[in-house]
């Protein structure tokens, strides 16, 4: 568990690092209780979170919002979300049945810990029983028995828990497969950078030899559901479908494994073979260029797919266009709320006064709590009041440059004539 042998990278979020340590814990359970009473420490890597790599990061690549605006922007978007029957019902019976005239961006959110918790959902939310499951993208019949009339009004809606869950699941994820996966690609061409630096002197030490630093045997990569889905979209249209979230402790995992008969007419002319897993399902066959049938697939495959974009510094992220802002379909409720009862406000008789003085009043109340703050804040300054400190009859704070003031009846003289300078300290006027 030490490194060279191992590598563990996650980002610096509480329950990205909780979950490496209980992997690591299985994986490693009888080296880590060995029975001395040594401490076996597992070196993490590390990064500043608002500058992490581990998913796409708009901060840090400007370019990957524009690609995700140009994604909900797109006439494919705006087409599924006009005419997908799925869409519609969802709409209908948010509306009808919960009172909402738009989506919450954070429905999904809501819904899974809820459930999760084991706390109260809706009556007309608490019919989960699992045999829907995911829906594909294009357009659908709820069920024999449900006409496309009814489907728009919301009447016969059934398993609503997992149709609403699955409609906020393939709002969220449309940008990372829309136009081949480029913004997912952006995004994640850092971390594939860093994941292909474990892998590339192995598979292809002529074009990228090793630094002489001995690569792990394992690198463990810990990040969240936000890291696994772009990534599994970077490797192709049919690898993932965009319509599942990672449950929890979801994993992908890609194994090196070394050909000891390869040839030019097998399938693995390079020697080596990776093996794709996620959540225990091979995808390896999935990637185009892999041998139908099969869990092995010549490395080259992965290096051909992933190099053109694993980049970090020398990926271009400077947003070529300015691209209009993506205003969501579905903006949350209270929001709108509170923009409307804001324009309401204005345009009432006297309203630009109260929202004026309203503003006023809040400056001058930030303005004297900041200063009372940075008052009490101060360091105290210590002075001695006059009657504190003498120096021979003659106080501190009477200081001037008039020579005659440094003597004084007090003050006596000694037989050179220099004058004695008798110091007097009150501890109870020190403040």
């Amino acid at each position: 568990y030490q490194e060279p042998n191992l590598r563990y990278r996650a980002d610096d979020e509480q329950r990205t690092l909780m979950s490496g340590q209980v992997l690591l814990r299985g994986l490693f359970e009888q080296e880590l209780s060995s029975g001395d009473d040594e401490t076996a420490i597992i070196r993490l890597h590390t990064a500043d979170y608002a500058l992490d790599v581990l998913v796409p990061d708009e901060k840090i690549c400007p370019k990957t919002l524009q690609m995700k605006n140009e994604a909900y922007n797109s006439d494919e978007y705006n087409h599924w979300i006009d005419n997908s029957m799925e869409v519609k019902m969802v709409k209908s019976f948010l509306k009808e049945d919960m009172g909402l005239d738009e989506v919450p961006s954070s429905i999904l959110d809501c819904l899974m810990t809820t459930i999760c918790t084991d706390r109260s959902l809706p009556d007309s939310l608490n019919d989960y029983d699992g045999s829907l499951g995911t829906t594909p993208w294009e357009d659908f019949l709820p069920s024999s028995s449900t006409s496309a009339e009814g489907v728009e009004s919301g009447d016969d809606a059934t398993a609503m828990f997992e149709r609403v869950a699955n409609f906020a699941i393939k709002n969220f994820t449309f940008p990372y497969k829309y136009n081949d996966a480029a913004f997912a690609k952006q995004g994640m061409g850092p971390l594939w950078k860093e994941i292909m630096a474990n892998i590339l002197p192995i598979v292809d030490s002529a074009n990228y030899p090793s630094s002489g630093t001995p690569l792990p045997k394992l690198a463990l990569f810990s990040g969240h559901d936000t890291t696994l889905m772009p990534l599994l979209a970077t490797l192709g249209d049919k690898v993932w479908s965009g319509t599942d979230w990672p449950p929890y402790a979801s994993m992908i995992q890609i194994e090196i494994h070394e050909i000891t008969n390869s040839n030019e007419g097998s399938d693995f002319p390079s020697g080596y073979a990776f093996r794709l897993v996620y959540n225990g399902l091979v995808l390896t066959e999935r990637m185009d260029g892999c041998v139908a049938d099969s869990e092995l697939c010549d490395s080259q495959v992965l290096v051909n797919q992933v190099m053109t974009f694993a980049k970090y510094q020398q990926r271009d992220c400077e947003a070529a266009s300015v691209v209009p802002p993506y205003v969501k379909p579905y903006e949350d409720g209270l929001a709108k709320e509170m923009k409307t009862a804001l324009e309401e406000l204005v345009a009432a008789p006297g309203g630009v006064w109260v929202v004026v003085v309203f503003a006023m009043f809040c400056i001058s109340l930030g303005a004297m709590l900041t200063f009372f703050s940075m008052k009490r804040q101060m360091p105290k300054s210590y002075c001695y009041r006059p009657d504190s400190l003498t120096l021979g009859g003659f106080s501190m704070t009477d200081m001037e440059d008039d020579e005659t003031r440094f003597q004084s009846e007090n003050s006596p003289v000694t037989e050179s004539g220099e004058t004695s300078l008798q110091t007097k300290f009150d501890e109870n006027t020190l403040i």
